[in-house]
C-alpha cells in the first residue's frame, strides 16, 4: 500500500516537473515564445539610419524581444505628421524639430542622441556654387543662400555664420535635392546642405565655405524621439530598443566597410562618391546634453518661434 502511494507521488512530481518545463519563457519573439513588442520607427534616407537597418537585418531587435518596423519617409514633414498622428511610435529627428512640436502641444520626448559631427566627419555644411568667388564666411555677406526656414538647417546656418557682421539673403528652398540642383547650376550663391549631398556637391565642383566639423563644439546632433504615450506604456521595450541599437553601433564601428553597401542602398549616396564616402562613427545611446538643448531653445526664442515653455526636463526621457 505504502509502495503504491509512493509510486503515485513520484508520478505526480514528474508530471508537475514536465508542466513547469513547459512554462519556462522562451526568448521573446522567438519560435514558440511570447509575442514580440511591435515598434514602428520612422526614418529619413540619411546616414543616421544605418544602425536601425543593421539591427533589423542581423536579428538584433528580434533577440531583444522586439518586432521593429522601419518606415522610410522622404520628407521631415511627412515623418513628423505620421509621428503626431500616432502612425509611428518613434523616429529619428533633430532638437529644433522636437522643440517646435512640443511648443505646438505634442508630447514627444528625446530618448537618446543619435549622430553628430566629428572633427573628421561633417554632417552639414555651407557650400558655395561652382561659379562663385565665395571662399569664406565673410564672402557670404549680401549673397543669396538656399535654406529651409525655421528648421535645423537654418539653425546650423546661423550658427556657422556666427556672431559676425555678415548679412545673408536667405532663400526658402525646402527640398534638399532642389537646393543642391540650384547650387550646382549657379542659380544661387550658396546653400546649406546635409551629408551626403554636401560631399556630392563638392565632388561636382562646388566649394566648401564652412562645415560643422570645423567648429570646436557640437551643433548638429540628430536624436531619437518617441511619443510620450508610447513611452509610458512600453518603457521596457524602449530600453531594449536602445540596447539593441547600441549593439548595432558596436558592429558598425568595429567594421564600417562591412556595411558600406547597406549604407549606400538606404541613404541614396550617389554612386560617384559611394566608394570613398566617409562612414560616420556612430554613438552609443546617451542623454542629449542640457547645454546643447539650451542653445537650441535660445535660438528659437530669438526668432520668436516659441510661445510656451519648452523645458529640458519635460523633453528628455531617462528610461523611467
Amino acid at each position: 500500500m505504502r509502495r503504491g502511494i509512493a509510486i503515485i507521488l513520484i508520478l505526480i512530481a514528474i508530471a508537475v516537473a514536465i508542466a513547469c518545463c513547459g512554462c519556462i519563457r522562451k526568448p521573446q519573439g522567438g519560435e514558440g515564445g511570447i509575442a514580440a513588442t511591435k515598434i514602428k520607427i520612422g526614418v529619413m534616407p540619411d546616414e543616421a539610419t544605418l544602425p536601425y537597418y543593421v539591427a533589423a537585418q542581423e536579428g538584433i531587435f528580434t533577440n531583444h524581444g522586439l518586432n521593429v518596423e522601419i518606415i522610410p519617409f522622404q520628407s521631415a514633414m511627412e515623418r513628423d505628421s505620421a509621428l503626431i498622428a500616432g502612425e509611428i511610435d518613434g523616429a529619428e529627428n533633430d532638437p529644433v524639430g522636437v522643440a517646435l512640436m512640443r511648443n505646438a502641444g505634442y508630447d514627444l520626448k528625446i530618448v537618446s542622441i543619435e549622430l553628430q559631427e566629428t572633427p573628421s566627419k561633417m554632417r552639414f555644411a555651407i557650400i558655395a556654387s561652382p561659379a562663385s568667388n565665395i571662399s569664406s564666411v565673410a564672402d557670404l555677406n549680401g549673397k543669396k543662400i538656399a535654406i529651409s526656414r525655421n528648421t535645423i538647417i537654418e539653425y546650423i546656418t546661423d550658427t556657422l555664420v556666427g556672431d559676425t557682421a555678415v548679412e545673408l539673403k536667405k532663400v526658402e528652398v525646402k527640398k534638399v535635392p532642389l537646393r543642391m540642383q540650384m547650387l550646382l547650376s549657379n542659380e544661387i550663391d550658396a546653400a546649406t546642405l546635409p551629408e551626403p549631398l554636401a560631399s556630392y556637391a563638392l565632388y561636382k565642383g562646388a566649394r566648401l565655405v564652412i562645415s560643422d566639423s570645423m567648429l570646436n563644439r557640437t551643433i548638429s546632433q540628430t536624436v531619437i524621439v518617441f511619443r510620450a504615450d508610447f513611452l509610458n506604456n512600453n518603457s521596457e521595450a524602449v530600453n531594449e530598443f536602445l540596447t539593441a541599437y547600441g549593439e548595432a553601433v558596436k558592429r558598425i564601428n568595429a567594421n564600417p566597410e562591412k556595411y558600406r553597401a547597406l549604407l549606400v542602398e538606404k541613404t541614396h549616396i550617389p554612386p560617384e562618391i559611394a566608394s570613398n564616402y566617409t562612414i560616420a562613427t556612430y554613438l552609443q545611446p546617451q542623454v542629449y546634453p542640457e547645454t546643447d538643448f539650451d542653445t537650441v531653445i535660445h535660438w528659437l526664442r530669438a526668432k520668436n518661434l516659441l510661445h510656451r515653455t519648452v523645458s529640458y526636463e519635460d523633453t528628455i526621457w531617462r528610461g523611467e
